[in-house]
Parts: C-alpha cells; sequence; structure tokens
C-alpha cells in the first residue's frame, strides 16, 4: 500500500446507497445473485446452502440477532407451497396430463424446489431487513453488545 493512500477497513468495502430506488435494485440484485447486501462480494456462500457468518470482504454480520433467518425459512416455506401450486393450477387449465404424469413432474418438484431456494430465501429475507431498517443504527448496537442488554 503506498504512502499517499490511506489503507481500507473491511468497513469502507460497504457501498449500500443510503435509502430510496437505488438501495432497493442494487439489494435486489445482490439477493438474486447471493451476494454480500452491503459490498456485493461474491464468496459468502461456504456451499450451496451454508452461509458463513460474515462477509469475506466487508466483515458484514449475517446473522445479526438469534433467530435472524427464521423470516427466511418463513419466505421458503411460502414460495415452496405458491410455486408448486400455481403450476399445477396452470397444468390443469392448459393441459390434458394424467395424474400419474402430473405426479411426476410435482412429487420431485416439491422434494427439491425447498433445497433450490434456500439460500436465495436467506438473501431475500436480507433484503427485506435493510429495506425495513435501512441504518445501520442496530449493527452498530450489535457490535457494542447493547442490543442484547436489558433496558
Amino acid at each position: 500500500m503506498s504512502a499517499d493512500q490511506p489503507e481500507r477497513t473491511p468497513e469502507s468495502y460497504r457501498d449500500l446507497p443510503a435509502s430510496g430506488s437505488d438501495r432497493f435494485r442494487t439489494l435486489l440484485k445482490r439477493a438474486v445473485g447471493r451476494r454480500c447486501p452491503q459490498c456485493g462480494s461474491k464468496g459468502i456462500f461456504k456451499h450451496f446452502i451454508e452461509l458463513k457468518p460474515r462477509c469475506p470482504r466487508c466483515n458484514y454480520r449475517f446473522d445479526r440477532e438469534e433467530g435472524y433467518f427464521l423470516g427466511g425459512y418463513a419466505l421458503n416455506v411460502f414460495f415452496v407451497g405458491l410455486i408448486p401450486l400455481l403450476l399445477l393450477v396452470l397444468a390443469f387449465i392448459y393441459t390434458d396430463y394424467s395424474w400419474v404424469t402430473l405426479e411426476i413432474i410435482f412429487i420431485p418438484l416439491a422434494i427439491l424446489l425447498p433445497i433450490v431456494l434456500f439460500p436465495y430465501t436467506r438473501t431475500f429475507w436480507m433484503l427485506i431487513d435493510l429495506t425495513v431498517d435501512p441504518t445501520e443504527h442496530s449493527e452498530k448496537q450489535l457490535r457494542s453488545g447493547q442490543m442484547n442488554k436489558p433496558q
């Protein structure tokens, strides 16, 4: 690092817009791409399903409190129920497939869809959280340990 350039801290890599439609668009692109919501880094998953505790680039803590990703699980359950139901209704309306054919299509779909959607519902949950609470106030409280202390 040269003398004229300041040393970058992990937090300095965070480039999430403060508010507005730019923030939402940025969060949406990062959620779809399974990227860090704060800096857009790619390597936030250990495996296809397992999320790392922190972003390797900007050190953003993903699991911000106990039970944080319960909303992500709820999103997964919602979409895993909604998508096959809508597809099944469309199959009934627009095709003349037999029950056996529909079972051959929809049983594997019902088994695989929760696994495929799981990492995306986690990143979408972070999108929802950072849209509803656009400030980093709760993150600063978490770092200082004030969030779990009784008032």
